[in-house]
């Protein structure tokens, strides 16, 4: 079983504040794992969510 991880965990995980995380499941972007009351995410879900949203780190033309 993979590794669960609690909202502030999971935005430590992605770098990004635990309101970003919840705004994130709201709109279905993750899928957490409910367990009565608790919200977790599993780490293969955050690896997918990574990989889904990865940007090339190129600036565009018009950026200076």
């Amino acid at each position: 079983m993979n590794q669960l991880y609690d909202v502030n965990a999971a935005a430590r995980q992605l770098a990004v504040s635990p309101w970003t995380v919840r705004a994130y499941i709201r709109q279905g972007k993750l899928h957490p794992v409910r367990i009565g009351r608790l919200v977790r995410l599993d780490e293969e879900e955050l690896s997918k969510f990574v990989t889904r949203n990865k940007t090339s780190g190129q600036r565009s033309g018009d950026e200076r």
